[in-house]
């Protein structure tokens, strides 16, 4: 039942960020954290499903390229899933690296993606390339301690 809070809560939140209360026009991409959480406290299984569901979120919202961002979150939840096998991802430095890494790799990929099935590479735009890797580690710092997502525990299944 948690995750299903989890899973609603997070898209809600991420729309009203990102429409809401954006800076300058940048917004951290929430359900990228949350994906690279659940995969290092919980595995790579469940973030790829809730990575996947939620990144078909972003692509119905979005008038880019359609599952995108289903195959990109998908693969920050494999990605960070398997990291945790030679490092201890759980650990706020640690994950923060992480993230950070997979903000960039997330980035690069939608504009492969746009390259590969688009008529061009799918920029997303320096500003937006060079701060949101900031703006998502201060939000794993912020996510990370946050009551609700608590549940998710340190386990190393």
């Amino acid at each position: 039942m948690s995750y299903i809070l989890l899973f609603f809560s997070a898209m809600a939140a991420q729309w009203l960020w990102s429409s809401q209360f954006a800076f300058w026009g940048l917004a951290p991409q929430l359900l990228l954290v949350l994906t690279a959480l659940v995969a290092a406290y919980r595995g790579p299984i469940l973030a790829m499903c809730l990575g996947f569901f939620w990144g078909l979120f972003l692509d119905v919202s979005s008038p880019h390229l359609f599952g995108a961002n289903a195959l990109a979150l998908t693969m920050v939840g494999y990605g960070t899933g398997s990291v945790r096998r030679q490092i201890d991802v759980t650990g706020a430095g640690s994950l923060s690296a992480v993230v950070f890494l997979m903000t960039w790799a997330y980035f690069l990929l939608l504009g492969v993606l746009g390259l590969v099935f688009m008529e061009g590479f799918l920029w997303i735009g320096w500003p937006s390339f060079l701060a949101c890797p900031f703006y998502n580690v201060i939000l794993v710092w912020v996510v990370a301690v946050a009551p609700p997502f608590i549940f998710l525990g340190k386990s190393r299944n």
